[in-house]
């Protein structure tokens, strides 16, 4: 039973639906900070051009932990918007790779000092020591998925 009277059965203080519903919090949020400009999902993924510039599409969009394929599109979209640029990689001219444009730049500053509010206004609420801890428990409990998804791989 939880606070909203519903019967949760086996999913009662499931991490998987805490989880999931505690995303779709940030999320809203997030979008309410940023707008509705972009996606938060999107938003990360500008700050890791922006930081690691020529690094290959691969590597960002795991870094960002999304599928490549769905990466293409949003690049796409930035290049249009002029936030970043794509130029063919020398080694592989078929990778390419990205650098911040000035305009992307812009965009991320504008928007810094109201994630960084959101950020601190969580450290306040959680306390440092549980904030650092959350992260830390959010970070091994992808690397137990992730060695979940490698075994059933090498399983096939």
């Amino acid at each position: 039973m939880t606070q909203d009277g519903l019967n949760y059965g086996m999913l009662d203080k499931m991490v998987g639906l805490e989880l999931r519903k505690a995303q779709s919090l940030a999320r809203q949020t997030f979008m309410k900070v940023l707008e509705g400009r972009i996606l938060p999902g999107h938003f990360t993924v500008l700050v890791l051009i922006a930081h690691n510039p020529q690094q290959s599409q691969s590597r960002i969009a795991e870094a960002a932990g999304l599928d490549r394929s769905s990466l293409v599109p949003v690049l796409k979209q930035f290049e249009k918007q002029g936030l970043i640029k794509r130029i063919p990689a020398r080694k592989d001219r078929r990778s390419k790779i990205m650098t911040i444009t000035a305009k992307g730049q812009k965009f991320i500053e504008k928007y810094t000092g109201e994630i960084q509010n959101l950020e601190d206004m969580l450290i306040e609420g959680l306390g440092q020591e549980n904030h650092t801890k959350l992260s830390e428990l959010l970070i091994q409990f992808q690397e137990l998925l992730e060695q979940r998804l490698s075994d059933t791989k090498t399983d096939l």
